[in-house]
């Protein structure tokens, strides 16, 4: 249902009306009023924090458990199998941080998505008025 409207005249306010396009008749929006707590201590009960995943210590179950990959309320964490039952792409991943623009090798895909990105980096830092740390953006291509 909607809000109950009033109307205001040129009595009750002529200045909004004779900035509005020289209406006579203002329609305004009665909006409810928020709730207010019944009593003081309604705050008190909801500044609870909810509480975070527990944290594993126990080193015979961080060695031989996934620990955290559990995504179901009565489930465990899955056990860990042996490093010949996981391919080998797993191993090669890099971990660390990114290759820069100049250890990629020119003209493979890798490279223009990094140069693009770089290039996203700078001109969002010559916009709020910064430098560019990472390298000067290359020359226009036109």
């Amino acid at each position: 249902m909607a809000a109950p409207m009033r109307i205001l005249t040129c009595r009750t306010c002529p200045q909004i009306c004779s900035r509005i396009l020289g209406c006579v008749n203002v329609q305004v929006a009665n909006y409810a009023k928020a709730k207010v707590p019944a009593f003081k201590g309604a705050k008190d009960l909801t500044s609870e924090k909810p509480k975070g995943p527990s944290i594993e210590t126990d080193p015979a179950v961080l060695t031989t458990h996934c620990c955290g990959a559990n995504i179901f309320k009565d489930g465990s964490d899955p056990p860990l199998k042996p490093d010949e039952e996981y391919p080998e792409w797993l191993w090669e991943l890099n971990l660390g941080p990114a290759a820069k623009l100049d250890e990629i090798e020119p003209g493979t895909r890798k490279y223009f998505k990094r140069l693009r990105k770089e290039n996203i980096w700078a001109e969002n830092a010559r916009r709020k008025g910064k430098k560019f740390s990472l390298q000067a953006p290359p020359a226009s291509k036109f």
